[in-house]
């Protein structure tokens, strides 16, 4: 076969040629220079940055008779036969990790180089190899023959003992710029006459996350088109997803579209877009917008906060384990949860004002079913000035609060609170198909503590804590259809939780006992004067409103 594919053909054969990893090329090309090199050194990096590359592009250098500049000068016997040389042995440690395999080694080590000044043992995927093998080679790596070098390669560094790194010279590679990958493909397409546009380009250098290699390999699938290649071939072909479908999808994000959004979210997912490439991508433009912020040059109707928040969720669902859930799922939910969360969003405007403007909070009695009229309308129309009263959450809710979690630690077991927990993403996705109003509070929102009729819930925004405990009557409906209980909730925040299992468990160690308390009873005894006259001319029959 003729043909050789691209990340091969356009290997490096010499320092001056390697792309980007300035500073080790630096390092690697003075010791040729000196003549002063390690036994052993260890290559640590993402895949395609050119760990294989360097180590063979040294082990040439080393054995170089006429070094130019500390490149090999790939024109000597010893560089021309390199490749065929029996001194320089690579293993791949992802096939090769058994004891037998370093034992093959160790028993070979100590002959002379039969060619070459120096026998090289290149070992890539060193990570890889077994325990056992592992302890083989220590010996050798603690006390080599002098005229042997090893270069391990390895992409997982963390996996490596530390025995083993003690021993050796390190260098890590770091991600090819994106420039630095777009200049090789430019000067590849130009050397292969292939016709590419600078944004299918881009999205090659952007697809390959840093590496050289996986952006040629990208390039020699997309070339066998044979005709010029656009964004629009890369994408077709690799899963990928343009800018200005993320443009598209939060502009309905930015706009409180909810309806397009889960729509344009859908006929992503049925393109057959990987969740991954879609929520980086996402990631990526919104730092975008989140610089322009922050230079001033958005003019747009998102917020720095809403959008900071936004990308750590994104991130979470990125990284998280989820059971099997799906991802897309998921995705509309935080997208759901933080929609109405920024500036000029009426349905924000109103439940902040309704929260934070104490100075304006009122109380209005007012009847509900009609009755005969005896200066109701006086009534209706009573407010409560709290002006002059000290600035605080309403009353009821707050020690209704404090209840519900002192009920809680009545009966709290963890065997309760991990059932919960074990079925509490899957709750989620069930209460954004059944009440869409409460989705957008329980993205984020976690189950801290639990008994058999109580459980506490935490919410890192205390906004959203406020409106979960605001509507806590429907969540509640939902929650105990799904989990065929009887239970009361109680939303409140990170710190508070905190207080409280901490005084909990001071109580516990100090012989406190947890008993019920009838929120009924208490939230009568704590009516204030106007509910009282209502209670004795409407009865029950009346409705507070804040």
């Amino acid at each position: 076969m003729d043909y050789q594919v691209l990340y091969r053909k356009y290997r490096p054969h010499d320092f001056d040629s390697l792309v980007g990893q300035e500073y080790t090329k630096k390092l690697l090309k003075n010791s040729v220079i000196n003549n002063k090199f390690a036994h052993a050194y260890i290559f640590t990096g993402p895949r395609g940055t050119g760990k294989t590359s360097s180590a063979k592009i040294f082990a040439k250098a080393i054995n170089c008779l006429h070094p130019i500049d500390g490149n090999p000068c790939n024109k000597c016997q010893n560089c021309v036969n390199f490749e065929s040389s029996p001194d320089i042995i690579e293993l791949d440690a992802a096939s090769n990790n058994g004891v037998d395999d370093i034992r093959e080694i160790i028993n070979n080590v100590r002959l002379a180089p039969s060619s070459m000044k120096i026998k090289v043992y290149i070992i890539d995927e060193f990570h890889m190899l077994s325990t056992s093998a592992f302890n083989a080679l220590l010996l050798t790596l603690e006390e080599p023959p002098k005229d042997v070098v090893f270069i391990l390669a390895t992409t997982d560094i963390q996996s490596v003992p530390i025995t083993v790194l003690s021993r050796c010279q390190r260098f890590d590679f770091k991600p090819i710029s994106i420039q630095d990958i777009e200049n090789r493909l430019k000067f590849v397409c130009g050397e292969e006459n292939l016709k590419v546009t600078d944004d299918a380009i881009k999205e090659i250098a952007m697809m390959s996350n840093g590496g050289l290699r996986d952006a040629l390999s990208i390039l020699d699938q997309v070339a066998g088109n044979g005709e010029e290649i656009d964004i629009q071939d890369v994408i077709a072909n690799f899963g990928g997803i343009s800018n200005k479908k993320i443009n598209q999808l939060l502009s309905y994000y930015e706009n409180n579209s909810v309806a397009e959004l889960i729509d344009y979210i859908n006929e992503i997912k049925n393109d057959g877009i990987d969740i991954k490439v879609l929520i980086d991508k996402i990631i990526t433009k919104i730092k975008s917008v989140l610089i322009d912020i922050k230079l001033d040059n958005y003019n747009g109707k998102l917020d720095f906060d809403n959008l900071y928040n936004l990308v750590f969720e994104l991130n979470k669902l990125l990284t998280g384990e989820r059971n099997g859930a799906n991802y897309y799922d998921l995705l509309e939910i935080v997208f759901l949860k933080y929609i109405n969360y920024f500036p000029g969003n009426n349905f924000v405007d109103k439940n902040i004002a309704k929260l934070t403007d104490s100075k304006k909070e009122s109380a209005i009695i007012k009847q509900i079913e009609e009755k005969p009229k005896i200066s109701a309308p006086a009534i209706e129309q009573t407010i409560i000035s709290q002006e002059n009263k000290p600035e605080k959450k309403n009353k009821v809710i707050d020690f209704d609060i404090d209840v519900r979690i002192n009920n809680t630690f009545v009966n709290a077991k963890k065997d309760y609170l991990n059932n919960i927990k074990s079925k509490w993403n899957d709750f989620v996705i069930y209460e954004s198909n059944t009440n869409k109003a409460m989705i957008s509070y329980l993205a984020d929102t976690n189950i801290v503590a639990a008994s058999d009729k109580y459980a506490i819930l935490t919410n890192n925004l205390d906004i959203t804590n406020d409106l979960i405990n605001q509507n806590i009557k429907s969540l509640e409906k939902d929650f105990n259809l799904f989990f065929n209980g009887n239970y009361y909730l109680v939303a409140v925040s990170p710190k508070k939780w905190e207080q409280e299992r901490n005084k909990y468990i001071n109580n516990i160690k100090n012989g406190y006992k947890y008993e019920i308390i009838d929120n009924d009873i208490i939230i009568k005894e704590n009516k204030s004067e106007l509910e009282k006259i209502a209670s004795e001319i409407f009865g029950n029959n009346y409705k507070k409103i804040e």
